[in-house]
């Protein structure tokens, strides 16, 4: 009776390890899939309307440049209307992102930089071709480049959370794989302790004399 207690003592670890093996696996898995979903929609997104919207920058200089530099006005308010408008949708989108605080701060920064850009281009196409223009230029250019600025912040933002929580899944996965040795190791262990005392008892069982005549 006393090696059962022993025993079943010993399963019942095993038993209890197990249970709680799978319960770290579980959360394990919840936090992994969080991860990547945060990977995907927070990060992958946010850099491709991050890349998004430096074209449609790069597009609004351009139309600028073209209608500075060789009066090609054409299709310059038309132009500037559609990639505002591109841009104010990205911005929509990007906003609804899990944002950390550097990223709501130079996304506010654009935002308000964006806004001021627009008002400068509107008063450049009042003095398209005349000599007020040349100095709506340089403000123009200086906001364009303001824009970028705030631009690459916000990429090299995505990299540094991307690489965190990349650290983080590899400080996850190898917990679990600590765990999953010594449970391992526990396991082989109590096997071993268990066959042990079935020796033992065998060994005390036949150490009492046996009547010749019952056999």
């Amino acid at each position: 009776m006393k090696h059962k207690t022993k025993a079943a003592l010993l399963l019942a670890v095993v038993m209890v390890l197990v249970l709680a093996k799978n319960t770290l696996d579980n959360k394990t898995v919840t936090k992994l899939g969080s991860s990547f979903a945060t990977v995907y929609e927070d990060r992958l997104l946010v850099e491709s309307y991050i890349y998004q919207l430096s074209g449609h920058l790069y597009q609004k200089k351009m139309l600028v440049d073209n209608s500075f530099y060789a009066g090609n006005d054409g299709k310059l308010a038309s132009g500037l209307q559609e990639n505002n408008k591109a841009i104010a949708t990205l911005l929509t989108e990007f906003g609804k992102t899990e944002l950390t605080h550097a990223e709501a701060r130079y996304l506010a920064a654009f935002n308000q930089n964006h806004q001021a850009l627009q008002a400068l281009e509107n008063q450049y196409l009042q003095q398209v071709g005349g000599e007020a223009a040349q100095p709506a230029k340089q403000k123009l250019d200086a906001k364009f480049q303001l824009a970028t600025n705030y631009l690459n912040h916000l990429s090299r933002i995505q990299v540094a959370e991307g690489k965190r929580l990349n650290d983080s899944t590899k400080q996850m996965m190898a917990g679990s794989e600590v765990l999953t040795q010594l449970a391992f190791v526990l396991v082989i262990s109590i096997g071993i302790m268990i066959q042990v005392l079935i020796f033992a008892s065998k060994s005390k069982f036949s150490k009492f004399p046996q009547n010749p005549m019952l056999n």
